[in-house]
């Protein structure tokens, strides 16, 4: 109990004498270096809500290249395709128990790498998408408090409505903070997409190696 105390008050320490203060400073820092400017040329809460998802956006990406969340996930493909396939040459053993234990331990082994896969794809994807979603809408949020957005937009939301628009006084902020960021991540991965089947097409009119062109002499 004691160790246990001793953990939580030093803990407990560093959240209020660090963590917390820092959080602080850098939400500070960046209402001043960005939402200031926004708010000196015009641009409405909506808009300046817009802006930070769109940046938001941005930082995923920078981090899905940064932690190379791609490349992980084509070589985990890779070996777990090549590891299936080996798996063909055990229909050829004659001894049937010798098959049998082959085809179970591959499988017990592939079981494994998926269940690894899958740890190291949760925490990758928690640090590139979720990290950045919950640190932006809680700082969106202590910026644009209810208060705050009442007395510049008139209602606690980003954009206010007409009336009787299905009993929804304004769109909130969170919604406008998605709306743009998924934007962002749609519109990259639809760019993504379009490259590898360019790639691919591009692949399939390569001639094979060897192969002389028939238009040289």
């Amino acid at each position: 109990m004691h160790i246990m105390d001793l953990t939580n008050a030093v803990l407990g320490w560093l959240f209020t004498s660090l963590v917390s203060p820092f959080f602080s400073l850098l939400g500070r820092g960046l209402e001043l270096l960005l939402l200031r400017p926004l708010d000196l040329i015009g641009l409405p809460v909506a808009g300046q809500v817009a802006v930070v998802g769109l940046l938001a956006g941005l930082l995923s990406l920078f981090l899905r290249r940064l932690l190379r969340v791609g490349e992980h996930e084509d070589s985990f493909v890779a070996a777990f395709a090549a590891k299936k396939e080996r798996q063909k040459d055990f229909a050829l053993l004659n001894d049937w128990k010798t098959r049998d234990l082959f085809f179970r331990v591959s499988d017990r082994d592939l079981d494994e790498d998926f269940n690894t896969y899958l740890a190291h794809r949760f925490a990758l994807h928690g640090i590139v998408y979720l990290l950045p979603i919950l640190f932006t809408l809680f700082w969106l949020d202590t910026v644009f408090s209810p208060d705050e957005l009442i007395s510049r937009v008139g209602v606690a939301a980003a954009m206010p409505l007409p009336a009787n628009s299905y009993g929804l006084a304004g769109v909130p902020v969170a919604l406008v903070f998605f709306i743009f960021y998924l934007l962002v991540l749609f519109t990259a991965g639809w760019r993504r997409r379009r490259c590898r089947s360019r790639q691919a097409r591009a692949a399939d009119h390569c001639l094979p190696a060897g192969q002389p062109d028939g238009g040289s002499a």
